[in-house]
């Protein structure tokens, strides 16, 4: 007779849940407070034989269909019969929604979720069912009325807090679509995703990247930065499948922008190379060219130090640098211990290159015309000049404010405030400026470190020139005394 009940839809699950229901089902049941209740009697009998008059009755009357199961609900949820009460509960919530009373439906969802000692796996199951028919809901308002009931039950509740997430972001989309983005992004924010144990962690960093996405729309790149490093950057490398490879090309999209904001462009060039390793963009020749030239100019405009130097050299040695020639010319000009020229090099033979792109070698955009261009532009000076530099310390302890401001391609004024700077970050420490006789001494002060290893070799020194002298001293007493002796018997 169980054979012939119409099965009930059920979204599938995993195999873990599958074999915690099972090993549970006939010994106890979770109640909503968290106590475990045992399983005082098996109610399958009485079930099949409920749903079998239910769904006869509901060909006429599906109200009086649903109210049929209230009295077998209520047992086997008293009797702590899991799964008695899950296919009640589940089959209660599709009577309704085959016979089209959405009012009853809702009405249904609610009063089953405020149950005394309501059975946790029945409510999830159940809710599941609901957010399935969502989408068969006949219109717009019915579809919005029915998430929002369910964001009501699922409200505190932990055993469905990915149900609630995917209600959430329903309701997100359809404000965004309304342009109330505001709205939308607080919705989804007080979502707690990295918390939910039950998602998996494609979907969790899905839901990560949009509140991410959300963030930099309102400008809080602050929110962002902190939402960012919830994600495990691991989990990219992990799964090789397009899905995956998507989500992280929209993470390191976010995560430019916000280093650009930042100005740390030693970050961004690291998020362009992870890109440029990303298999889908190398199988892309244009983009990944593309990403490798801007990974090679961010790196050029981020700060000296040595991460930075490391990072150089290490982009420098890379093969792939043949695709992108010119790019490589203007890599060497800053490994290699020479001056560069602003004007005479880069303005006058890479500055087509690197602003406005050739028929080869297409515009990167960092360089455009915009503000944020423009400060780059001025960045990559104060970069080449920092190179030069650190160039002139290296062969100059003395040098008067007009060479120096020729050589670095600055006016004079600029000059001065630049090599402050350079003294005031350390880059060049040392270093005196003396305006009366404008003149600039390079004599650097050697670091703590070094001044420790002169004096230890001088300490060495030292006293390997004592125990030599001892040794000497030594030695010069042992001959006199073997001559003395040697000279005492013939006295």
């Amino acid at each position: 007779m169980a054979d012939k009940r119409e099965p009930i839809p059920v979204e599938p699950v995993d195999a873990g849940e599958i074999s915690e229901l099972d090993s549970l089902a006939h010994l106890a049941a979770h109640g909503g407070d968290g106590r475990l209740f045992k399983m005082e009697q098996d109610y399958t009998k009485q079930v099949d034989e409920a749903l079998l008059k239910a769904r006869d009755l509901a060909q006429k009357d599906p109200v009086a269909a649903v109210e049929s199961l209230n009295n077998i609900e209520k047992v086997t949820r008293l009797g702590a019969d899991m799964k008695s009460n899950t296919r009640v509960v589940q089959y209660m919530a599709k009577l309704c929604f085959e016979g089209q009373k959405w009012d009853l439906l809702m009405e249904t969802i609610m009063t089953l979720s405020k149950k005394r000692l309501l059975i946790k796996m029945a409510i999830a199951k159940m809710v599941r069912d609901a957010v399935a028919m969502i989408e068969k809901m006949p219109t717009e308002e019915l579809k919005m009325k029915l998430i929002e009931t369910l964001r009501t039950v699922t409200a505190g509740k932990i055993y469905v807090e990915v149900e609630r997430a995917r209600l959430t972001s329903m309701v997100v989309k359809k404000l965004e679509a309304e342009g109330k983005i505001d709205e939308a992004a607080t919705m989804l924010l007080e979502l707690q995703v990295e918390t939910y144990g039950s998602m998996e962690m494609k979907e969790k960093v899905h839901y990560l990247l949009e509140q991410m996405r959300y963030s930099l729309v309102r400008n809080d790149y602050v929110r962002a930065t902190i939402i960012s490093k919830k994600i495990n950057i691991k989990f990219f490398n992990k799964l090789e499948t397009e899905e995956v490879q998507d989500l992280k090309l929209k993470y390191y999209d976010l995560m430019i922008r916000i280093g650009l904001h930042d100005g740390n462009y030693l970050d961004v060039c690291r998020h362009h190379r992870e890109i440029y390793e990303t298999k889908k963009i190398k199988a892309d020749t244009v983009k990944a060219t593309g990403h490798l030239r801007s990974a090679i100019v961010y790196c050029l405009l981020a700060p000296h130090n040595n991460e930075q130097w490391d990072l150089l050299n290490r982009i420098a040695i890379q093969r792939e640098l043949e695709t992108v020639p010119d790019y490589k010319i203007i890599l060497d000009l800053f490994i290699n211990q020479e001056l560069i020229s602003f004007k005479g090099t880069i303005v006058a033979k890479y500055e087509k290159l690197l602003r406005r792109g050739t028929t080869i070698a297409p515009d990167t955009g960092i360089f455009d015309k915009s503000t944020e261009g423009e400060k780059r532009w001025s960045d990559l000076h104060l970069r080449v000049g920092e190179h030069n530099m650190r160039m002139i310390a290296k062969y100059y302890t003395q040098i008067t404010f007009e060479r120096l401001a020729e050589l670095l391609d600055f006016p004079v004024d600029e000059m001065e405030s630049f090599v402050c700077n350079l003294i005031v970050s350390g880059q060049i420490s040392g270093a005196k400026l003396h305006r009366p006789s404008r003149i600039v001494n390079l004599r650097l002060k050697k670091a703590n470190v070094e001044q420790l290893d002169v004096w230890a070799s001088n300490v060495q020194k030292l006293t390997d020139t004592l125990n030599k002298v001892s040794h000497l001293i030594l030695k010069e007493q042992m001959v006199h005394k073997n001559l003395d002796l040697a000279a005492a018997p013939r006295a």
